[in-house]
């Protein structure tokens, strides 16, 4: 399962981020590391942006960004 997939208020743990290295660096920057919990707290009306709750700060992110994290439940 994909970051984007997750429903609002649902809580998750970070598995994996997929992406190249530009973004990667930026994610694991914004705290987005393997084993980490995640909620979701918004979805924007089309979609995209998400938000999500990481270490207790609101970060959005691009659905397409988004789908380059695996979690678990």
């Amino acid at each position: 399962m994909t970051l984007s997939e997750m429903q609002v208020n649902q809580t998750a743990k970070i598995d994996e981020v997929l992406c190249d290295s530009g973004l990667a660096r930026r994610l694991f920057d914004m705290g987005f590391v393997s084993g980490q919990n995640i909620t979701c707290t918004n979805i924007g009306a089309l979609g995209t942006p998400i938000a999500y709750n990481l270490h207790g700060c609101k970060i959005a992110l691009r659905k397409k960004d988004a789908q380059k994290l695996t979690i678990s439940k």
